[in-house]
C-alpha cells in the first residue's frame, strides 16, 4: 500500500494545478478556525483560477496558465539529452513547434458534441487538465461564440467547479455581457456563488437588481431569495405574505425551504431537529439551504457534502452546529480539493474536545469513537500530548498505520510533519526507519528520507523497500521519462509473476510507447481468447487519428477524453490505451506523459507491497 500511495503524491507533484506548502501549524495559534479557514480560501483565490506558481523542484514538471514551453527551454532539454532509449533519444532536426489551439478555435457543433459528451473522467490528471482548460481562456470579441461560452459555464457548474463558473463569468467584457441571451442562467451561477461563500449582503443586492430587471430563475429561487433577505431584515410580515404567494405558485411544494423558513418566522423558540433537510432534488436550491441552515446556526448534514463538496466543504467546515465527524470528513475532503491549508485542517482536528480522560486511555477511547474521523483526530491530538519520545513515536506509528487502511495517510504524513522533524536516525529507531523514510517522502523532504534509508540499509539485508524508496525520491527530483523507463526495464520480469493478463498487456503497452528495447517481451502460458473491454467507435477512432496528423492538440485531447469518460486505465483495450498515448504526447508539448504513465502505474497497483 505504501508504494501505491507514495506514487499518487508522486503524481500530484508532477502535474499539479493547485500546488501549495504544506506546513503544520503550532497548536496554541491565536487565530480562530473560522480565521484560517477563510484565509486559507482567499489566499488561494488571488491565484487566478486556483493555479499556483510552480516551485524551482517543480518548474519543469508543470506549466501554468497552459503557457507554451519556451523554445530555448525545449532545446537544452533536448540536446542534453544523449540517453540511448526511445523517447529519450530525440533528434533537435525533429522538433515540430505548433500554434496551439485555443477553445475558441473548435468547430462549434463538435465543440458542443464534446462538451456535452464528457460526463465522467475517471483520471485526476485529465480531469484538472480539462477544468484549467475551461478555466483558462481569453475572452477575444472578434471570435467570441456565446454558444460556447454558454457551453463552457454550464458543464463548469456541472462538474462541480462553481467559482471557476463564476469567475469566468465575471470577467465577461460589459459589451458582450449586454448583448448575451443567457443572462438568467450566468445570473443563476452569479447568486449561487454568493450564497456559496456566505456573502448575504452581496446576496440580497444581487435579488434586487434581479428583480427591478425582471429576470426569473429556476425553482423560484429569485422568489425564496426575496423572501430570504426579508427575513434577513426581521420584515417577517411581508415575508409570510410573499411565502404565500409561493406555496400557491409552486405545482410541488419545496418541503425544505417550508421547514426552514418555518423555523426563522417561529412566535416560540423551535426545535432544531424539526429542521430536516433531505430529499433535495435540486442543485439549484442547495446553496441557499446551506445559508439558511448557516445563519441559523442549523446543523449542515453529510448529504452536502455528497451533493457538492468542493463547493459545500467550508460552510460544513465552519458549521459549529454540525456534528463534528461530518465536519471532519469535509475538512478533509477540502484538503484533498486544495480548498484548505493543512493549516487549518490541523486547527480543526485539535479543536474536537477529548477529556484528559479519554487522552489517557487511547485503547478504550479508540474502541468507543464510533467515525473513522473522529479517530484520526484522536491520534492527532494523542500524539502531540505524549511528553517522553518513545511514548510519542509510537503512537505516531499507529496513527500512520490507522491512517493507510482509510486511506487517510497523505493527512497523517502532513500533520505529524512537525512531530516527525525531532527524531533523528539512530539504532533506537532502526525499526521504524523505513516509515520515517516513506513520512518524509510523502512531505518531500527527500535529505531527511535518505537518511532514514542509509539507516535501513545498515539495519537490514533485505533492501528491496529501500531500493522503491530511492527510486520515488529520484522521480520526485526530475521530470525526466527515463526514471520510469529504468524502472521498467529493471523489473519488467517482477512484472511476469503477477499473473494477470489485463495488467501485463498494459505494461506492454507502456514498454512499446516508451521504445524500451532489449526485452523479453512477455509470453503467455495460458490466455484470453475474448476481452470484454470495449473500443470506441471507429468514427471517433478515425478522427482521432486525423487530428493527431492535423497536429489540432487541443481537439485530439477533447477526443480522447470522450474516449474514455466513465473508464479507468486498467479498463482500456491495449490498442484504445496506445491511441491515447500518442494523442497525450502531442497535446501541449507531452505536458501530461509522465503524470499520465505514472497514474497507469499506480491504478494497475504493481507498487503495492
Amino acid at each position: 500500500m505504501f508504494l501505491k500511495f507514495i506514487f499518487t503524491i508522486v503524481i500530484v507533484y508532477s502535474y499539479s494545478l493547485k500546488a501549495s506548502e504544506l506546513t503544520v501549524i503550532e497548536l496554541h495559534q491565536n487565530k480562530s478556525l473560522d480565521q484560517m479557514v477563510l484565509e486559507s480560501t482567499i489566499e488561494e483565490e488571488e491565484f487566478q483560477n486556483d493555479i499556483s506558481s510552480p516551485t524551482n523542484e517543480q518548474a519543469d514538471q508543470i506549466q501554468s496558465d497552459n503557457n507554451i514551453v519556451s523554445i530555448e527551454k525545449k532545446n537544452s532539454e533536448l540536446i542534453d539529452k544523449d540517453n540511448d532509449d526511445g523517447k529519450n533519444n530525440i533528434e533537435e532536426a525533429e522538433i515540430t513547434f505548433v500554434d496551439q489551439e485555443t477553445i475558441f478555435d473548435l468547430d462549434k457543433e463538435i465543440f458542443n458534441k464534446y462538451i456535452h459528451s464528457i460526463v465522467d473522467i475517471k483520471s485526476n490528471i485529465l480531469m484538472k487538465e480539462f477544468v484549467s482548460i475551461l478555466s483558462n481562456f481569453t475572452v477575444d470579441k472578434e471570435i467570441f461564440s456565446e454558444d460556447k461560452f454558454y457551453s463552457i459555464v454550464k458543464k463548469l457548474y456541472d462538474i462541480g467547479e462553481l467559482k471557476s463558473a463564476y469567475k469566468i463569468v465575471k470577467s465577461l467584457n460589459p459589451d458582450i455581457a449586454a448583448k448575451i441571451n443567457n443572462k438568467e442562467y450566468f445570473y443563476l451561477i452569479e447568486l449561487n456563488y454568493l450564497y456559496s461563500s456566505f456573502k448575504l449582503n452581496e446576496v440580497c443586492d444581487l435579488k434586487t437588481e434581479l428583480i427591478i430587471n425582471s429576470i426569473n430563475l429556476p425553482k423560484y429561487l429569485l422568489e425564496k431569495t426575496d423572501i430570504f433577505c426579508l427575513l434577513l431584515e426581521n420584515k417577517i410580515t411581508e415575508a409570510k405574505l410573499l411565502n404565500a404567494v409561493l406555496v400557491e405558485s409552486e405545482k410541488e411544494e419545496d418541503n425544505n425551504f417550508q421547514k426552514l423558513f418555518n423555523y426563522m418566522t417561529a412566535q416560540t423558540e423551535s426545535d432544531p431537529s424539526n429542521v430536516n433537510i433531505s430529499n433535495i432534488k435540486s442543485k439549484e436550491l442547495i446553496f441557499l439551504y446551506s445559508a439558511m441552515l448557516r445563519i441559523n446556526e442549523l446543523p449542515l448534514d453529510k448529504n452536502f457534502i455528497k451533493i457538492d463538496s468542493l463547493n459545500l466543504s467550508i460552510p460544513v467546515i465552519l458549521s459549529e452546529s454540525t456534528d463534528m465527524s461530518t465536519r471532519i470528513q469535509a475538512a478533509n475532503n477540502a484538503y484533498f480539493d486544495n480548498v484548505i491549508s493543512i493549516d487549518s485542517l490541523s486547527a480543526l482536528y485539535q479543536s474536537v474536545d477529548f477529556s484528559s480522560k479519554e487522552l489517557a486511555n487511547p485503547s478504550e477511547t479508540i474502541s468507543s469513537l464510533n467515525s473513522d474521523e473522529l479517530k484520526m483526530a484522536y491520534y492527532f491530538q494523542l500524539a502531540n500530548t505524549q511528553i517522553f519520545p518513545d511514548d510519542r513515536l509510537k503512537v505516531i506509528i499507529s496513527y500512520w498505520d490507522f491512517s493507510k487502511k482509510i486511506g487517510l495517510e497523505k493527512i497523517a504524513y502532513s500533520l505529524t510533519e512537525k512531530i516527525i522533524e525531532t527524531f533523528i536516525p539512530s539504532a533506537e529507531n532502526a525499526e521504524f526507519s523505513m516509515h520515517f523514510a516513506k513520512a518524509h517522502i510523502a512531505n518531500r523532504n527527500f535529505e531527511e528520507s535518505l537518511n532514514w534509508i542509509k539507516l535501513y540499509e545498515v539495519s537490514n539485508e533485505n533492501i528491496e523497500n529501500s531500493e522503491y524508496a530511492k527510486f520515488l525520491i529520484h522521480l520526485n527530483k526530475n521530470d525526466e521519462l527515463k526514471t520510469i523507463i529504468d524502472y521498467l526495464r529493471e523489473n519488467y520480469k517482477n512484472f511476469q509473476n503477477l499473473n494477470n493478463q489485463k495488467t501485463l498487456e498494459t505494461i506492454d503497452v507502456l514498454v512499446d510507447f516508451l521504445e524500451i528495447e532489449n526485452l523479453q517481451k512477455t509470453t503467455f502460458s495460458s490466455f484470453e481468447i475474448t476481452d470484454s473491454r470495449l473500443m470506441p467507435s471507429y468514427y471517433l477512432i478515425k478522427q482521432m487519428y486525423n487530428k493527431i496528423e492535423e497536429q489540432k492538440d487541443l481537439t485530439v485531447f477533447m477526443l480522447a477524453i470522450i474516449s474514455m469518460d466513465n473508464k479507468k486505465w486498467t479498463e482500456l483495450y491495449p490498442d484504445h490505451l496506445k491511441l491515447l498515448l500518442n494523442a497525450f504526447e502531442l497535446y501541449d508539448d507531452g505536458i501530461l506523459i509522465k503524470p499520465v504513465i505514472l497514474e497507469i502505474l499506480n491504478e494497475l497497483k504493481i507498487f503495492d507491497e
